[in-house]
């Protein structure tokens, strides 16, 4: 069965936070796929998942999740304007009346870097700072310009969110993780029991040794562990293969031809935040037993008609049974809808799904089991790899932009022969959906173009999100952080500064929103569901600096609304401390008086002496926020090591034998021409991010990729512009980066 494809229409409404007691289900015997629309969500129904042919034009289809759960907090999303002409004065044309601070003179000594900052009005050198902080903070002691990046608020919002959500996991969800699975371990025995000596005996004990599996790697004390569970247990912590479970894998699989009835076990080695201690490591490898095991129940689907594999569908039900609690329910509910609300709803179907379509029938009966899997179809679709459908526990969570690069690789993209299957997705692609033509041309350029659908795909997946309603962005926090990268990845019209309608300018800003969606990722890793394609003190200047704050106040104010909206959700489920309630009231407090004077800036108003000075203390300010997010002794206040660099990475995607990584590195610094209120332009200084972009084997932690970036062959060893390959080579950063980057 191949892959749902096209969108034509915004679909998919994702707003989390359920205020019901069960996930509500909507099931249609039409044969015709019908939509209704509701204020807050798009619904289509169908009795089959839609297929895929990549030899001809692919049909229209729309993506169902009609599942209407409650907002957890009010949202308006701050509309883009670029109406005016800017009033700013003309741009110089030589440096001979610029002023230079000593911090910017060895740079400008290349002329590489002079003609760059003359004819595009900026430029971006690779640095070699380990925190933002470090590059604003020198300011006060060299007495120069500081240009605050949009790459500063976006980096400071990835600081905060990845803090309360670690914090969360900790403190509220982890207890109840363990009360879940222990109480779900116990119903599962007792089904196992109630099951000895029937034709189900063999099924129920498997689910009850999921459950046994995820105690044990939760590190709960668990009396009896089956073999089928203990080989779980050691893959899980393996984590290495793409294969067939012991416990699920009914028919097993080929990862060649499709994920139908694989699980990546890759999946479960602890990355991102989860690296920091013991209890996030246990609750990492836990949820991702629960979110990455399922039984994939349907088994093949030729014109419309579905076949549902039956052991699948009985070991579903017998989960869903189990799991049937209004205790276990309960305690569900209190990590699922949280994280449905800062991350996405569950791509997979929930065992409340199928228990609240389950009337009781006889597991046994053929019949009945292909009924309830046509029911559970019918009921919505799946949008990520559909032809693997499954129930999971705790499944991985559907997410906008993995959906956009599914809907771009293989099978929706590409032909049958191998070499012209197209599996190498990029984060460039998700840009170009969003909107940026730079992106665009890039991926036309490396040809991307001649796969066959590719240009129908991308002209859908366009118009799907430029269709998207602010009810559907303000889903999730992270649909509202993806919506915060579309001021950036735009290009500015008259009411800009020069520097900003350059191409270079739009190359940088590529750079900006790629850099802290990377931290999205990193941040959201054990959750969203990923794509899948099978194959010191210098010379004072005589004249007082005036800094400045890059004009995009959109930017600044999505930023800020992103950080309200997760404040204002986890305060409504009091899940939000007093530490990280201040942490969020400062950041919004710091991105607001940012977005104030890049608004000030574009009208051409000179920024008050108040305003001057606050900027010439960012890098106190940044370094504020960045101890309040950060996991300190607490006899010792000392910083943890997890919070020493800014430097990460995520994987996003994979194909069979290779993953997708993308990484940020040391802080590069942007020179910028500005003016400065008395009639003389002067080069400010500002920090922006750095960021990688490669495939490779085998998934990354945030200390491997230190690592790699500490070695012999690293950017600090030779270029910044390069990195470390698996093979022992280097890698240059992404070409496109030369439209605003000189070595």
């Amino acid at each position: 069965m191949k892959r749902n494809v096209l969108i034509a229409m915004v679909v998919v409404a994702l707003v989390a936070g359920c205020t019901k007691t069960s996930a509500t289900t909507t099931v249609t015997t039409t044969p015709a796929a019908t939509t209704a629309t509701t204020s807050t969500t798009s619904v289509t129904t169908m009795t089959s998942p839609a297929t895929t042919t990549t030899t001809i034009a692919p049909t229209v289809v729309a993506l169902m999740q009609p599942r209407e759960l409650g907002p957890f907090a009010a949202f308006t999303l701050v509309p883009i304007a670029d109406q005016g002409t800017y009033p700013g004065p003309a741009w110089p044309t030589s440096l001979d009346d610029v002023i230079i601070p000593p911090d910017a003179e060895y740079a400008l000594g290349s002329d590489d870097v002079q003609n760059a900052l003359l004819s595009d009005g900026f430029v971006v050198i690779p640095g070699y700072a380990s925190l933002f902080q470090d590059v604003y903070g020198k300011a006060l002691y060299d007495n120069h310009a500081m240009f605050v990046t949009t790459d500063v608020a976006y980096h400071m919002l990835h600081l905060a969110f990845s803090k309360v959500l670690r914090d969360t996991e900790q403190d509220a969800m982890l207890p109840v993780l363990e009360q879940l699975v222990g109480d779900a371990l116990t119903a599962a025995h007792a089904q196992e029991i109630s099951y000895q000596g029937t034709a189900l005996e063999d099924m129920s004990s498997r689910v009850a040794q999921l459950f046994e599996a995820a105690g044990v790697l939760l590190g709960l004390d668990v009396s009896q562990v089956g073999s089928l569970a203990q080989q779980e247990v050691d893959l899980a912590r393996e984590a290495t293969q793409l294969g067939t479970s012991p416990i699920t894998g009914f028919s097993g699989c080929d990862p060649t031809v499709s994920p139908h009835g694989c699980v990546d076990y890759s999946l479960f080695k602890p990355r991102g935040h989860y690296t920091r201690n013991a209890d996030l490591e246990r609750y990492f490898r836990a949820m991702s037993l629960l979110g990455q095991e399922g039984a994939s129940f349907v088994a093949s689907d030729v014109d419309g008609q579905v076949t549902i594999d039956t052991p699948s569908m009985q070991f579903a039900l017998l989960l869903a049974r189990a799991m049937d609690d209004p205790t276990i329910r309960n305690d569900w509910q209190l990590i699922y809808e949280p994280t449905a609300f800062m991350i996405g709803l569950a791509d997979d179907y929930t065992p409340y799904e199928l228990a609240d379509l389950d009337t009781g029938g006889d597991l046994t009966d053929a019949t009945y089991l292909q009924s309830m899997g046509e029911a559970l179809l019918a009921s919505r679709s799946v949008g990520i790899d559909p032809e693997a459908a499954s129930v999971r526990v705790m499944g991985a969570r559907f997410v906008i932009d993995s959906y956009i690069l599914d809907q771009l690789a293989w099978p929706n993209v590409g032909e049958e022969e191998p070499m012209k299957r197209r599996v190498y997705m990029s984060p460039l692609d998700l840009a170009a959906a969003m909107g940026s033509d730079l992106a665009l041309d890039v991926q036309k350029q490396a040809g991307e173009g001649l796969y066959l659908h590719y240009d129908d795909q991308m002209d859908a997946m366009r118009t799907m999100i430029s269709s998207r309603s602010e009810s559907e962005w303000a889903g999730t926090v992270y649909d509202a952080w993806l919506a915060s990268f579309e001021p950036v990845w735009r290009e500015r019209g008259g009411a800009y500064p020069p520097f900003m309608r350059s191409d270079a300018w739009t190359a940088k800003d590529l750079n900006t929103g790629l850099g802290s969606y990377t931290e999205l990722k990193h941040d959201t890793i054990l959750y969203a569901k990923q794509a899948f394609a099978a194959e010191g003190g210098g010379e004072w200047l005589d004249i007082p600096p005036r800094h400045w704050v890059e004009p995009e106040p959109v930017a600044f104010a999505r930023i800020s609304q992103v950080a309200s909206l997760l404040q204002a959700g986890l305060q409504s489920r009091h899940l939000l401390d007093g530490a990280d309630d201040a942490l969020l009231t400062d950041l919004r407090t710091f991105v607001d008086r940012l977005e104030r004077i890049a608004g000030d800036e574009l009208a051409g108003r000179a920024i008050s002496n108040a305003d001057n000075e606050w900027l010439g203390d960012v890098g106190s300010l940044l370094e504020g926020l960045w101890y309040a997010s950060a996991d300190t002794d607490p006899n010792t206040g000392a910083v943890a090591e997890g919070d020493s660099k800014d430097a990460l990475v995520a994987d996003i995607a994979r194909t069979t034998f290779g993953f997708l990584e993308i990484g940020t590195g040391a802080i590069d610094e942007v020179l910028v021409l500005v003016p400065n209120d008395t009639g003389r332009f002067q080069v400010a200084i500002g920090g922006v991010y750095s960021y990688y972009e490669f495939w490779r084997r085998g998934r990354l932690t945030d200390e491997e990729w230190w690592d790699l970036l500490d070695s012999p062959e690293a950017p600090d060893r030779l270029s910044p512009m390069t990195l470390p390959s698996p093979d022992g080579g280097t890698r240059e950063r992404p070409a496109w980066q030369t439209a605003f980057l000189v070595p």
